[in-house]
């Protein structure tokens, strides 16, 4: 008879969130740079964005279930084992944001021929896989499938993950603010 694996220990959610925070910080580092000579940059934020994206995914499976989380890069995944309160309030979020958004808006003024993929489900769909997918942009990329905009997702997830009192004051936004 086989012998069973132990579960994996739950880790730490203060941990995982706090680097989810610091890979965050990241994204918006290589954002400002990308926005200038550097646009380059916007290659690597994207895999940056899919750590944090990934890291607070992973932070509220745990908060959620008190368990270790999938051993998963596919965010659609780790997304579809939350809790559905804590899938209701990250889509709310997402759209609060879509909302607020002033580029998203005026979309269809700066750039017509952009895409706008602004449905949570779409987005997170065409998103699932970018750490697997878009880590090597010097592969070809396959040209169907829809672009994202990673930041939407990340934030979404992000203010819903900081909402938690066990989190409570360890964002950079909250030290600042003290």
């Amino acid at each position: 008879m086989p012998k069973k694996k132990p579960p994996k220990p739950t880790p730490d959610c203060q941990k995982i969130y706090q680097l989810a925070e610091h890979y965050s910080e990241a994204s918006r580092l290589l954002e400002e740079q990308a926005k200038g000579k550097e646009w380059g940059s916007s290659a690597p934020q994207l895999l940056v964005d899919s750590f944090a994206v990934e890291l607070y995914l992973k932070c509220l499976f745990v908060l959620d279930t008190n368990i270790a989380p999938l051993e998963e890069h596919d965010w659609e995944k780790l997304f579809d084992a939350l809790k559905p309160h804590t899938k209701t309030l990250i889509r709310e979020a997402f759209e609060r944001i879509v909302r607020s958004d002033p580029v998203l808006s005026r979309l269809d003024v700066i750039n017509p021929e952009a895409l706008k993929v602004t449905d949570f489900n779409r987005s997170l769909t065409a998103a699932k896989n970018t750490f697997d997918k878009r880590r090597y942009l010097f592969e070809s990329q396959p040209t169907t499938g829809e672009w994202f905009y990673a930041h939407l997702l990340r934030e979404a997830i992000r203010a819903v993950t900081s909402m938690d009192i066990r989190l409570a004051g360890l964002s950079k936004e909250s030290k600042s603010t003290t």
